[in-house]
Parts: structure tokens; C-alpha cells; sequence
């Protein structure tokens, strides 16, 4: 079998997340890894609002996020306590509902055949349409038990009445960067050994969280190797896509698609000699700290290779 260099391979086969892995008769692991600007969670000033506004922002947050408490809790009153009596629920998924009565019929069988749920809001606007309207938008993570979690896009309109802040319309459609959000869980730094390799990654947003960095860095007995890897989507088609660069020249890029807790990366570069790579990377999130990683459909130009076995990585704790 033909010996391959470590550093392309390390990141083609662990595609866009972790991992290096060595596929050569000798067989070099590792993992890859993430670098990135952490974008901040946009603000809204606080400063030069009258203080009436202020009064009604924090009346509204107090809604929207006890909504979306009792939501997760599946508490069907506590639900209906935050809607306008006509209010409507619009999602990419369902036919939309419109009455409170009805969204509680509806929710009320919903929840008795789901579990519980998790659910986070990160707010990106709030916006008057008058004193007594405003809409909200941003986005939802939901994760139900150990699944990795799923982002969607929202809006709430809300409107005061009775003396208070409630709900007249959510919408939730799917996000243009959901896969990547998807993936968010894994911001944050991983390890992988063996016997003869250790590798760590570090995964962060760049930009305004419209790409993970990633980069990696390998260390074996007798040298050093690191990549750096963008994972993002493609605007023209909203695939998820990856890029990868070697520090010895070598290159790649492929596309991600999720099952579940399972992500598939199909991946195909050019190694720094000019020989061609491609494999198929499984990724299973086993918990929120723990990954496995498998290799398979490996093909160094005309050569078939070995599916690998799986690898398992862990996230590093940090230390306050």
C-alpha cells in the first residue's frame, strides 16, 4: 500500500470537525481542530431609551422568555396565559393554527406524545412597530434529551393589551445557516489520542457566526503537523460546506449532511505531491463531551483503502 503524507490526510479523513488520522502501514492518528473569533451576541443599548421603553422591553422579554419556559416544559396553561385570544402559530412543518383555543387543543396533544423539550432563544431585534406592538426576532435551539440540538429562525409578534405584553403570532422556519448552527455544540476545545499521536482542536465562531474555524494541531514522537479548516454554507446552493488547508500545502473541500446524531462529510483534495484523496467521515455525538469519528470509502487515486476504525474524542474542560 502506498505511504501517504500524514499532515493532508489528518485533515481530509477527519474531515470538518476533529481528527488526523494516518492510513499508511505504519497508521498515524490524530484529530483536527478549530480556531476562530468568537462573535458576540448583538446587544441592544440600552443607552438614550426612554425610561418608559425600558419598562416595556423588560415587560416584553419577561413574556416572550415565560412562554418559551413554559414551552419546554410542556405546560399547556402557562402556554395559553402568554396568547392573544386570536393569536396564530405558523412553522415550517405544520399547518398553521389559528385561535388560542386551537393552538391549545393542539399543543395539549402534542405534548402528551412528545418529550420535553430544551429550548433557548438568542434575541437579534426588538422592534416598536407602535407603543403598543412590537416584533421579535432571532433564533431557537432545541434539543430534546441527548440529541444534539436543532436551530430554527423566529419571530413573535406581540401586542399590549389588558395592561400587558402578549403574544399574537409565532413564526419559526428553518434558519439559512442551520446546519451550521447545528454544529455549535462543538465550539469549544477537543483531544484525541494514541499510543503514538495527541491531537487537539479548538473550534470557535468567525465572524458574525457565519463560520467555525477550526484549527489543528497534531504532535508525534518526532514532529508537529497543523491544519486549518472554515466550515460554512455555500450562499448558491445553502449546502454545508468545508474547506481545509495543510501547513505543508495541501488542500481540500467536500459537504456535510446530518441523520440525526450522525454527520456525514464527503471529502476530496490534492495532497502537497499532487496525488488526489477522498473518503466519506462519520461523525457521531455521543454527549455533549464525547465524539466518535470513522473514516470509511477511503481512496488515494487509484487505491482503495481500509475503512478505519472508529475514534473516539473528548472535550477538554476548562479550568476558572
Amino acid at each position: 500500500m502506498k505511504r501517504m503524507k500524514l499532515s493532508f490526510l489528518c485533515a481530509l479523513v477527519l474531515g470538518a470537525l476533529i481528527g488526523l488520522l494516518n492510513v499508511s502501514n505504519e497508521s498515524k492518528t490524530a484529530v483536527q481542530a478549530q480556531d476562530g473569533a468568537k462573535a458576540a451576541k448583538p446587544k441592544s443599548s440600552t443607552t438614550d431609551k426612554p425610561a418608559d421603553q425600558l419598562a416595556q422591553r423588560a415587560a416584553i422579554d419577561k413574556t416572550t422568555q415565560g412562554f418559551v419556559e413554559a414551552f419546554s416544559r410542556g405546560d399547556v396553561d402557562q402556554v395559553a396565559a402568554y396568547l392573544s385570544e386570536g393569536a396564530e402559530l405558523v412553522s415550517d412543518e405544520a399547518p398553521p393554527l389559528r385561535g388560542r383555543s386551537v393552538i391549545v387543543q393542539a399543543l395539549t396533544n402534542h405534548f402528551a406524545e412528545h418529550p420535553k423539550k430544551t429550548i433557548t432563544r438568542e434575541v437579534e431585534s426588538l422592534r416598536f412597530k407602535s407603543k403598543l406592538s412590537v416584533i421579535e426576532e432571532g433564533h431557537i435551539k432545541v434539543s430534546v434529551g441527548n440529541e444534539a440540538p436543532k436551530n430554527m429562525r423566529y419571530s413573535l409578534d406581540l401586542i399590549h393589551e389588558d395592561g400587558k405584553w402578549l403574544i399574537v403570532g409565532v413564526h419559526e422556519w428553518p434558519s439559512k445557516n442551520a446546519d451550521l448552527m447545528d454544529l455549535e455544540w462543538l465550539i469549544g476545545s477537543w483531544e484525541a489520542k494514541r499510543a503514538d499521536a495527541e491531537v487537539h482542536t479548538t473550534y470557535e465562531w468567525f465572524g458574525s457566526k457565519s463560520y467555525i474555524r477550526a484549527t489543528t494541531t497534531v504532535r508525534e514522537k518526532d514532529r508537529t503537523l497543523t491544519a486549518m479548516q472554515m466550515i460554512g454554507i455555500d450562499p448558491r446552493t445553502d449546502e454545508l460546506r468545508i474547506l481545509t488547508f495543510e501547513s505543508d500545502g495541501g488542500f481540500a473541500e467536500g459537504t456535510c449532511t446530518r441523520e440525526g446524531n450522525t454527520w456525514i462529510f464527503e471529502s476530496h483534495g490534492v495532497l502537497a505531491d499532487g496525488g488526489e484523496l477522498s473518503a466519506t467521515n462519520i461523525l457521531v455525538r455521543v454527549n455533549s463531551d464525547t465524539t466518535t469519528w470513522q473514516p470509511v470509502n477511503l481512496q488515494l487515486g487509484d487505491e482503495t483503502i481500509d475503512d478505519l476504525p472508529p475514534l473516539k474524542v473528548t472535550r477538554l474542560k476548562t479550568t476558572k
